[in-house]
């Protein structure tokens, strides 16, 4: 029963947030329609990213700005097994990588685009040989085309400290591919700090950065006179986003300082949620779509206590 109940507030918070919180321009198939196919590019909205559905939105903009299209596939549906493993189903988590990775394969792509560091590990370890398509963050993808990119910027007057991890050789490609990004844009300046490296593999909700070393951050990028701390990873924005309360620093993903440098505009509906730091004006404001959508607001309610107020 326990287990079961980690699944259930795991998916289901994901499933009502990311509709409440998801751009009403931006859609995401549940299940891959293989009429669709070929789709060269496919991007995952991983469990979590759904409660940032922001993110994969910005990715979808930017690729077709650089006139590349992608068939957007989310839900729990296509999860890559890592809440199972968190759970202790060990046999079930590469089951439910493997149910995964045949359902993009319907859609015969190139490339499986990933927003997830989680997808990113779990998925390399249990894609076999059989999936023909290469599965990557995004970041890579935006690299390939960096040149292009650079031609379509703007100067962004912004001073940056970038978090990052660096436990893993994926983990420090994915800081270096931002960084590269961060140095691309013209007018954004990075500022030297000294205790912007977060721990482990992401900063979770499960495991975050321990609170010291949060303040530390944060205090030092003030000192620094940021305007920002950008962020590689959804759940890093998720757990720093409250530190703006007391320190009025800003935390960014990086794809956000990206469009922002293309002229993309966004909304940060998690950010600004967060901000109210009252749930029950969080509740208010989502309260007309809750009701258009059909959901039960006491279930809202404990699922944004949980995962916005993190």
């Amino acid at each position: 029963m326990e287990t079961k109940q980690v699944y259930t507030t795991t998916f289901e918070a994901a499933r009502m947030l990311g509709q409440l919180l998801a751009p009403e321009d931006f859609k995401w198939d549940i299940i891959p329609d293989p009429k669709l196919a070929p789709a060269p590019l496919v991007i995952h909205v991983s469990c979590n990213a759904h409660f940032t559905p922001f993110i994969p939105h910005l990715a979808h903009l930017i690729l077709k700005r650089l006139g590349l299209e992608a068939v957007v596939v989310g839900g729990p549906e296509n999860c890559c097994g890592f809440p199972h493993h968190k759970a202790g189903d060990f046999d079930l988590e590469p089951k439910v990588a493997e149910a995964a990775l045949n359902a993009f394969a319907r859609l015969a792509p190139t490339t499986v685009l990933s927003v997830c560091p989680d997808c990113d590990d779990v998925f390399s370890r249990f894609k076999e040989p059989s999936i023909k398509f290469k599965h990557t963050n995004i970041s890579e993808l935006f690299i390939d085309h960096l040149d292009r990119l650079k031609t379509m910027m703007k100067p962004l007057p912004l001073r940056v400290v970038p978090h990052f991890h660096d436990v893993s050789p994926m983990r420090r490609a994915d800081t270096e591919r931002m960084l590269q990004i961060l140095r691309s844009i013209p007018g954004l300046e990075i500022l030297p700090a000294q205790h912007a490296k977060g721990f482990d593999i992401h900063c979770q909700t499960w495991k975050p950065m321990p609170p010291d070393k949060q303040e530390q951050m944060f205090v030092e990028a003030k000192t620094l006179g940021a305007d920002a701390i950008v962020v590689p990873y959804h759940s890093c924005y998720r757990q720093h986003c409250k530190m703006q309360l007391t320190h009025g620093v800003e935390i960014q993903h990086y794809m956000g300082v990206l469009a922002m440098a293309l002229g993309i505009e966004f909304d940060e509906p998690f950010k600004r949620l967060r901000l109210l730091d009252n749930v029950d004006a969080a509740i208010a404001e989502l309260r007309p779509k809750i009701i258009r959508l059909g959901y039960r607001e006491d279930e809202v309610r404990k699922y944004v206590q949980r995962s916005i107020y993190c």
